[in-house]
């Protein structure tokens, strides 16, 4: 029978993540830590999940880069905002032969259910990003029925309306919003423009947010 130091249990790395610097990461810490992971190992980002550019968690990808080591997670959340955006986390993670473990869904990809949970969520992504197109598309065709007319040029274009839908999917509101159509090429959008645009789109969609900050 092999000794256990031939066969020493799997490294673990945890990381947590809060939206804002208000947030407490506690409550994740704590249930990494039960799950064994050393408070020296655990790597904590105050970020939103909609971004990649969380320095902690590419800390954490970095010290995982060793011989069965799992990356773990309270929750899949913690991974991204969408579906779309946990799977390219998880398939960053595979491609490096890093094994992940998500607790509060009891994903584990050292084992077969864990991986066909992945193989799962993959097809839903891809759903997801059906739907979002689908979304635009009908987003775009309702603003042209809506279009203005006698000459003069809609602030909301093509280009601006499906980056305002693509940007809504992921749950970005208002200003953020805004700010990101302004870059675009088209007459110039006022604030108020959009925010009457995204109250249209509110109300044929059926969101239950409210316009904001």
């Amino acid at each position: 029978m092999a000794s256990e130091s031939e066969n020493p249990p799997n490294r673990k790395v945890g990381y947590a993540r809060v939206s804002t610097s208000e947030q407490n990461p506690d409550m994740q810490i704590a249930a990494l830590k039960a799950y064994g992971v050393p408070e020296a190992l655990i790597f904590v980002d105050k970020a939103s999940g909609g971004t990649m550019q969380r320095p902690e968690f590419i800390k954490a990808v970095r010290v995982c880069q060793v011989e069965k080591t799992e990356f773990v997670v309270w929750k899949l959340d913690r991974l991204g905002r969408t579906l779309g955006g946990i799977l390219e986390t998880l398939e960053l993670l595979t491609d490096r032969g890093i094994e992940f473990v998500s607790l509060t869904e009891r994903i584990d990809t050292k084992g077969p259910m864990g991986k066909a949970m992945v193989r799962l969520l993959a097809v839903f992504a891809e759903l997801e990003r059906d739907l979002i197109r689908e979304r635009t598309k009908a987003g775009i065709e309702r603003a042209k029925e809506r279009g203005e007319h006698g000459g003069r040029p809609r602030a909301m274009t093509d280009e601006r309306i499906a980056k305002a839908v693509e940007m809504l999917a992921t749950g970005e509101r208002g200003n953020a919003i805004w700010k990101a159509l302004k870059g675009l090429p088209g007459p110039k959008i006022s604030r108020s423009a959009y925010y009457a645009w995204q109250q249209e789109w509110d109300v044929e969609n059926r969101s239950p947010d409210t316009v904001g900050e």
